[in-house]
């Protein structure tokens, strides 16, 4: 029986960390991509059977959480010229059904997104895990269009009631950037007070309050146009009290939009 997760983190997902797109910019943002080396590295170290993962760019409707399914998740970076950089995993469908069983008993709403190709706010972070490994059952869960603090908590303890039942180790991963305004030249524009939610969270996460991210200001995170706080308030609620060995691995902006690599759990500390 799976009692807690043994591992759970935060993954950002610009494409231009991975080298096939980076390519001669990858030396720019090279403390993100060995972030999530390390990361990734740390959570196969927990050895997990199953991955449950949030993708902020996975297809919204409503108020419901939509649940990917289909026997496969499969994805490129094509679209960024880096159709090689793909990923082939087998969908968790009993983690799915469980998701689906207990998410309705809670009266949580979803939806079934239909086997099609993955965002790549799935397809960056999933392809740092598979680079470091990882090939096993995953689950993949995109927000509804109006996400707030208290549905992402709900979610998240639905996601813990789910997989408490299940056989194996799972491990819960967040995928999230944060502010698209940090810099003058930034691709979303300039707020001089964008940086403000990134030290926010950054700190929440390294002083272990993970609790509290639903409390940043709502205003604070619409400025800073950010896509990090929704899918990390559900691993942080998926994983309650039980919530340990949380540590910042790598923050930096190079281009503009903050990226955070971060350990949010992990059973062995």
């Amino acid at each position: 029986m799976a009692d807690e997760p043994v591992f759970c983190g935060l993954l950002p997902h610009p494409p231009i960390i991975v080298p096939e797109v980076g390519r001669e910019r990858l030396a720019d943002c090279r403390a993100t991509v060995d972030a999530c080396r390390e990361l990734t590295r740390r959570l196969m170290a927990a050895r997990p059977d199953r991955l449950f993962m949030v993708s902020p760019h996975s297809p919204r409707r409503g108020s419901a959480f939509g649940l990917w399914t289909g026997h496969h998740l499969r994805g490129d970076l094509g679209r960024f010229n880096a159709p090689a950089t793909a990923i082939d995993l087998v969908n968790d469908n009993e983690a799915l059904r469980a998701l689906a069983r207990t998410a309705s008993e809670n009266n949580i709403k979803t939806w079934a997104i239909a086997e099609q190709f993955l965002d790549h706010g799935a397809v960056v972070p999933l392809w740092f895990l598979v680079e470091a490994g990882w090939d096993g059952p995953t689950t993949l869960v995109s927000l509804p269009t109006r996400p707030t603090p208290a549905s992402m908590g709900a979610l998240g303890r639905t996601v813990a009631a789910a997989y408490q039942p299940l056989a194996g180790r799972a491990a819960f991963i967040a995928s999230g950037d944060m502010s698209h305004r940090v810099l003058p030249d930034a691709p979303a524009g300039f707020h001089p007070r964008a940086i403000e939610f990134d030290h926010a969270l950054t700190d929440l996460i390294a002083q272990g309050q993970l609790d509290q991210i639903a409390a940043i200001d709502p205003e604070l995170r619409e400025l800073a146009g950010e896509d990090a706080a929704d899918a990390s308030m559900i691993v942080a609620a998926a994983i309650s009290d039980r919530q340990r060995g949380s540590e910042v691995i790598s923050y930096e902006h190079p281009f503009g939009v903050g990226y955070l690599v971060a350990v949010l759990h992990d059973s062995r500390a």
